[in-house]
């Protein structure tokens, strides 16, 4: 069978990468940062609802897709260090728990688990996953509206996060839910493809904030 890598790189296979690289990246290479300091232990939470929110990018189910949504929104609490990591992590795995659940009983089911009339149906598979996409972009709006000058009332389950690495991978997030929310209304301007641009800039939030850490050590 021929596999079309084209229709496969967009925003949010894109975000469903980051989200299951970072995750390995926390249990593998990083791990001894969390053996000496466990606020890091928010990189196992945060990674669980990318992978919940890109799969949910490729499952047209309204009730995996407003699960991933609702789930996108955990971003606020736990970079507002309402919990600790192991909390958040419980909670993030249990909506994608959750997900998995619903989409295995999708699977069979000949109606959708959540079927409305066809009006609230259409907007909510044309609007969820954009929830989803601010969701997630709660993340740098916290981390340089609230947390970067202020680091201080977070550091009892977060610590202070002034790395190249992390200000790199933040800021690009915006860039990231623009093309994510462009691609769900708009495949092109011009000859540029924006779900190819979208994947593309993904994979650059991979390899950027991997050369700030081999070059300058942050």
């Amino acid at each position: 069978m021929k596999i079309n890598y084209n229709k496969l790189m967009t925003s949010g296979n894109g975000i469903l990468i980051l989200g299951v690289l970072w995750l390995l990246f926390w249990i593998g290479p990083a791990y001894f940062l969390f053996e000496e300091d466990s606020r890091w232990g928010h990189n196992y939470a945060i990674p669980i609802l990318f992978i919940t929110v890109g799969l949910a990018y490729n499952v047209n189910k309204i009730s995996c897709q407003l699960t991933a949504a609702i789930a996108s929104f955990l971003t606020i609490p736990i970079f507002l260090a309402f919990w600790p990591w192991d909390l958040s992590t419980i909670i993030a795995g249990i909506f994608l728990a959750v997900f998995c659940v619903f989409y295995l009983i999708e699977r069979k089911r000949k109606t959708e688990l959540i079927n409305p009339k066809r009006r609230l149906r259409s907007w909510l598979k044309m609007h969820l996953m954009t929830f989803a996409y601010l969701g997630l972009v709660h993340m740098p709006l916290i981390f340089f509206l609230v947390r970067w000058n202020n680091p201080e009332p977070f550091l009892e389950y977060l610590p202070v996060e002034h790395h190249v690495s992390t200000s790199i991978f933040n800021a690009m997030l915006f860039v990231l839910t623009i093309f994510a929310i462009m691609e769900r209304f708009v495949k092109k301007i011009g000859r540029f493809p924006i779900p190819k641009a979208g994947f593309i800039w993904s994979v650059l939030m991979i390899v950027l904030p991997i050369l700030a850490i081999n070059i300058l050590g942050e």
